[in-house]
């Protein structure tokens, strides 16, 4: 098993995400993480396999998510081909998302 799956994860959540995972109480969650030092973590998991048509399928990748210490999925990535790739992202990640700086035209100045 994975090093980054949640400490009750057995594998990927087969519940549709709740509407109280809207982006605005995702971020709030991860505030209150940061805040009350509850542990939240990576989850690594084996996408699904989907039928878009008759001979077109998605899915079988890996991808990754983070969640918050109540399991509230915060961010997430796309698909790797191996699981090898997507730990390395999520090893990139970790590594510099504390120095990396928000972009955009709405972004706070950091």
């Amino acid at each position: 098993m994975s090093p980054f799956v949640g400490p009750e994860s057995t594998g990927p959540r087969s519940n549709p995400i709740p509407e109280r995972s809207r982006p605005d109480h995702r971020a709030a969650c991860a505030e209150q993480d940061l805040h009350t030092g509850n542990e939240a973590w990576f989850e690594i998991y084996r996408a699904e396999r989907v039928k878009l048509t008759s001979i077109l399928f998605s899915g079988e990748d890996w991808r990754w998510r983070f969640c918050s210490s109540a399991g509230l999925i915060i961010a997430s990535g796309t698909g790797f081909r191996t699981e090898s790739e997507c730990v390395a992202a999520v090893d990139a990640l970790r590594r510099s998302a504390g120095t990396a700086r928000v972009r955009g035209t709405s972004a706070r100045p950091s």
